[in-house]
């Protein structure tokens, strides 16, 4: 077996789970899947290596954008450094693969356990293995990039996804304000439900920031879940991404939600019905038309200047390799 871990492997292992995995003893699958586990957790550690080195577009804009934000912005400076953090393996998206691969260890079954049991572990596995792929992670990082991206007034371009106006217009989708590509990702926030059995979001820590500052109304889950926008996370990396507790909750509010429309007699559409579009081609290998910047972005453009190109970081403009084929305006 190749001594590198590949989403190609855990899917493979997965299956041959599900079909019984015949001819391997119970030893055997027992070694086969901490073998798989070994290899997860050293993906992950690969993953931090990469982003300490520098090796991530989305990454290293990430750092421009906060930076070019916090000059032009100060007020919006602490928002800024949080959503920097995403660049590093402090951000809640890399340490949330942290965890995911220590609770995989945890879970591990004794030797000759029942396989049933080990069918859960392959499925995080093959989520993880796609999940700590350099490229893949890089692709995630296009969701707070974004949420920069926007803050900016659409000065600075979005990376692997058209323009809001755009996207809202394509999708029907409501104005959740600067951030709400981050709304319902688990890595950021939670839903909550009050007393009238109505889930809102709730911004976790350091992300409240995301309230405090930028204000706006409370977003309920039943209007997000039917006007929600485009998001890479929702669209196309969900299952990579969510720890299975987390996905377990998010089918319990939408199950409380769909019980509580059909009680009043509307009709609930599920956050996850169709797919949104927006998908930059690199991502979803077609073209999405966009409608351009948002008027009045060529002043505001001015307060963020150019955003300069180092060793390791790409420059804002004519950047090349993986990922998007360009940016977008934020706005």
């Amino acid at each position: 077996m190749s001594k590198t871990f590949s989403a190609s492997f855990a899917s493979l292992l997965a299956l041959a789970l599900a079909v019984g995995l015949a001819g391997c003893g119970d030893g055997g699958l027992h070694a086969r899947v901490g073998d798989a586990v070994s290899r997860v957790e050293q993906a992950v550690a690969r993953l931090g290596n990469a982003l300490d080195g520098g090796d991530l577009r989305n990454a290293a804009l990430i750092r421009q954008y906060a930076d070019k934000v916090a000059e032009a912005k100060p007020d919006l400076r602490d928002l800024a450094r949080v959503l920097e953090r995403e660049a590093t393996r402090e951000g809640t998206l890399y340490s949330g693969l942290e965890a995911r691969a220590k609770d995989l260890r945890s879970s591990l079954p004794a030797e000759g356990a029942e396989r049933e049991r080990y069918l859960p572990i392959a499925e995080e596995i093959d989520s993880l293995a796609t999940a700590t792929a350099v490229d893949e992670f890089n692709r995630a990082l296009a969701d707070p990039l974004n949420v920069l991206a926007d803050l900016s007034d659409g000065a600075l371009p979005r990376v692997d996804a058209a323009s809001a106006s755009a996207t809202r217009g394509a999708n029907n989708a409501g104005d959740f304000g600067p951030g709400s590509q981050l709304v319902g990702n688990p890595n950021y926030g939670r839903w909550r439900t009050d007393s009238s059995g109505s889930s809102f979001w709730v911004w976790y820590g350091q992300f409240a920031l995301m309230r405090d500052l930028l204000g706006g109304p409370r977003i309920g889950y039943g209007d997000w879940a039917g006007r929600r926008d485009y998001s890479y996370y929702h669209d196309y990396g969900r299952r990579n991404y969510t720890s299975p507790g987390a996905r377990t909750r998010q089918a319990q509010v939408e199950s409380s939600a769909r019980q509580k429309f059909a009680s009043q007699n509307r009709t609930f559409r599920s956050p996850y019905q169709q797919r949104r579009q927006g998908a930059s081609t690199s991502v979803q290998r077609q073209k999405f038309a966009s409608t351009g910047s948002r008027p009045g972005a060529a002043s505001s453009a001015s307060r963020f200047g150019s955003a300069k190109s180092g060793t390791r970081r790409a420059s804002v403009r004519g950047f090349g390799g993986g990922g998007a084929r360009g940016p977008r305006r934020g706005k």
